[in-house]
């Protein structure tokens, strides 16, 4: 009887720790496939090349509605006085991306909305900002400017290489 009873428990206890490893698994893979992957972007994809300086909004990008991304860029000083967004640009130097463009829909900017009561002052330091990508034209009420392109952020912080 005794070995019966060792025999049962020693079953029961096997079968306990299977059945424990099977849910942290299978908690690994849900874990797993609710993370959402970071797409780094560029740019130089926000629009196809054309002769005349209007080009389409890339598929690529338009894929990326709605994911999260980031973006290496430089901030402009064209700051409402709200601090409601902050423009980055692919280039240092740039006081106001919208002045040295024909058509303003097709300029190579982002305007990134900060987490509501972060503040970023002004640097001419090369900033990493990663969040939630929206696309598609949209014209700011306070300011009147129009953007193609935001990132609801979640972080910008100046770029580090890896």
């Amino acid at each position: 009887m005794k070995k019966w009873l060792c025999m049962l428990g020693f079953v029961l206890l096997l079968g306990a720790c299977q059945n424990s490893e099977d849910t942290h698994s299978t908690n690994g893979v849900a874990q797993a496939e609710s993370e959402e992957t970071l797409t780094e972007i560029q740019f130089s994809q926000f629009f196809t090349k054309s002769d005349t300086g209007e080009g389409e909004i890339t598929e690529e990008i338009l894929a990326l509605e709605g994911k999260k991304v980031g973006i290496r860029g430089y901030m402009t000083e064209l700051t409402p006085m709200d601090q409601a967004f902050i423009y980055l640009v692919p280039q240092p130097g740039a006081a106001c991306p919208f002045c040295s463009v024909d058509n303003p829909k097709y300029i190579e900017a982002i305007a990134v909305y900060l987490p509501e009561g972060d503040y970023q002052d002004y640097s001419e330091q090369e900033m990493w900002a990663y969040g939630t990508l929206e696309v598609g034209e949209e014209v700011d009420e306070l300011t009147g400017l129009i953007s193609m392109f935001r990132l609801k952020a979640e972080s910008m912080v100046p770029y580090q290489p890896r």
